[in-house]
Order: C-alpha cells, then structure tokens, then sequence
C-alpha cells in the first residue's frame, strides 16, 4: 500500500465503519471513523440487480435495515429507499441516525479522502465473473494506481479473477482459521488463535512477503501481542478506543 507505506505500524482498519457508534456500513459510520484516526476503511461489496456495487455485509437487507429482500435481487431504487437502522454489534441510539442510507460503491469512492486507504471485501459470487470483476477495477482504477485500496474475500477465486483482469490489485485472503499463511497475493488475515497456534506464523508471513492483519474486530485485549509481533494493521470496530489503547502501549 504506497500511501501508507511511511505510517507507524500498526495501521487502524475500520471494520464498517465504526459501527460500534452507528449503523454499519454508512457514511455516519465512516465519517465517525475518519475522526477517530482511521487509516483504511473497510466494507463489504454486493451487486443490485441492476448491476451497481454497494456497501453492505449481508445478502439480504433485514438484518440492519427497516425492510427486506436480497440485495442481488433487488434495485438501486429499491435499496436507496431502506435506512440502515442497526449494527451487529451496535450500542447506539437509532434516533440519531434517522437517515442512513446503504451506499454505492461510487459514493464511499467520492467520499474517502485520497490519503485514506479503502479495503473492499468481496462478497458477491458474480465477482467471479471477468465482466463482473473489470466493472469493479475499472472504478477503482486510480486506486489502485495510488496504491490506496485492497480487495480482500474468503473467497480466493473472487480475488483471482481481479488480478486476472488487472495484475497490479493489491488482493488479502481472510480466513477464520488459518495457521500456514502461504497465499500468493498480497496479505493475508485470521483469527488470534491461527495465529497462535503457529509459533512461526509471522515468520512465515515475512518470507512470503505478505501483509498481515488479525481477524479481530475487537483487538484491545491483544494489541500489545499484536504489536509485540510485528502485524502491519489491526481490524476494529471502535476505531476511537482501539487507537487510544494503541496510543497508551507506545507511551
């Protein structure tokens, strides 16, 4: 990531924004995250029915939002007329953010400052498909020449096809128990305990050449491991809290 390559390690990954304080995935919930020190915001991408990329985790819409249906079959027009009304793991006051709407790709692209960096996990299966796959790298095109945006999955196939379509995609396998970190790319993610359960594992990463970042939205009881080992970024849900823990380890 050459924009973030001169920053102090560990960077903040804003995991949804910072959904802790608002709805997930909202510009509420990323602007809350840019204020906290954020240095990369991450969200997750779908395709409507009528072929726009927007933010948003699940497939269907009721578990944050105030209507139903799945978003690949449902329209723009359709999906603009929810609010996004909850977190998994809110602790808010809904009445504060009456408004929210699920954003298209294009508006967090609009939205993010050229100095913050965009991790972009795909979701949606159709990413495996080449038109699908140019349609995204074509919008992220000056990122990726900036070196300000990673697209990360579970799903490998999905990140393939990208560097398929364009060679130079920064592309980050997430995975929930992983221990051997030996993906091809360019980082990867797991939970604490894959971590741990190799004493080599960063070593590993390090020969690899692979950028790492726990699978850990709630880093606080393990930043000074995390630190202690070396990882380039942690995942957070409360970027205000985690960078202040960060700040009281470096004192």
């Amino acid at each position: 990531m050459n924009k973030l390559h001169n920053r102090p390690r560990p960077l903040l990954i804003a995991h949804r924004g910072a959904p802790i304080h608002a709805p997930e995935n909202t510009f509420a919930s990323f602007q809350l995250a840019l204020d906290s020190g954020a240095h990369i915001l991450e969200t997750d991408l779908w395709f409507t029915k009528d072929g726009v990329i927007v933010c948003h985790h699940d497939d269907t819409v009721e578990r944050v939002t105030d209507g139903s249906g799945a978003i690949p079959e449902m329209t723009l027009d359709e999906i603009k007329a929810l609010r996004v009304k909850r977190s998994y793991c809110g602790q808010f006051d809904q009445a504060k953010y009456p408004n929210e709407q699920i954003p298209t790709l294009q508006e967090l692209l609009d939205f993010t400052p050229a100095d913050i960096s965009l991790a972009l996990e795909l979701k949606d299966p159709c990413f495996g498909e080449s038109q699908r796959a140019a349609q995204l790298i074509d919008m992220i095109r000056p990122r990726i020449e900036m070196g300000t945006v990673m697209l990360l999955s579970f799903a490998t196939n999905l990140l393939w096809t990208a560097r398929q379509v364009e060679p130079s995609v920064w592309i980050g396998e997430v995975s929930m128990f992983n221990p051997n970190p030996t993906f091809e790319g360019n980082g990867v993610g797991t939970t604490c305990e894959a971590m741990r359960s190799n004493p080599d594992y960063m070593k590993i990463v390090r020969q690899h050449n692979l950028w790492v970042c726990p699978l850990d939205p709630a880093p606080e009881d393990r930043l000074a491991w995390y630190v202690e080992i070396g990882v380039d970024a942690v995942l957070t849900d409360h970027p205000d809290v985690t960078r202040a823990a960060l700040a009281k380890l470096k004192q």
